[in-house]
């Protein structure tokens, strides 16, 4: 049935391919033209889209990186300085007073310069004092370059 020389077969396939020939026809030119035409605006059209696409995809990725809320712009010092404010790792305690210059000494008791030192009691006192603690001025680095000409 499918042998290659068999007339009827053959003679079909010549048969289909005679009336695709005689009912093909060209397009006209204009119409060409057109979906030239369609298809580029479609191109540039998902070109816009995709460029806008990864644009926005850039600012959120920017914007998600950004820190935080900045405040105002402090000026540069070298070297930096921390922000004033609570360490977490270390919270001051009261400082220890002196007192009674010219009591003696119990046995056993630490002197220094002939005046007993005692910890801060809070018992009778009503508020805490309200002595800041003292504050060391930041230490600033300087680096020096020093260079010795070439002999020679």
């Amino acid at each position: 049935m499918n042998d290659p020389t068999d007339p009827s077969l053959r003679a079909l396939f010549r048969a289909a391919a005679d009336h695709g020939s005689r009912e093909a026809t060209t397009l006209p030119v204009a119409q060409v033209v057109e979906r030239g035409r369609r298809a580029r605006r479609r191109r540039v059209a998902l070109a816009t889209v995709t460029a806008g696409f990864v644009a926005v995809l850039g600012v959120a990725t920017a914007a998600s990186l950004a820190p935080g809320p900045a405040g105002p712009a402090l000026p540069a010092t070298s070297p930096s300085v921390p922000e004033p404010g609570p360490s977490p790792s270390v919270r001051p305690g009261p400082l220890p007073q002196e007192t009674e210059e010219a009591t003696p000494p119990a046995a056993g008791s630490a002197t220094t310069d002939g005046r007993r030192t005692r910890p801060p009691t809070t018992s009778g006192r009503t508020t805490t004092p309200s002595v800041p603690p003292p504050t060391t001025p930041p230490a600033t680095a300087t680096t020096m370059a020093t260079t010795t000409p070439p002999q020679g």
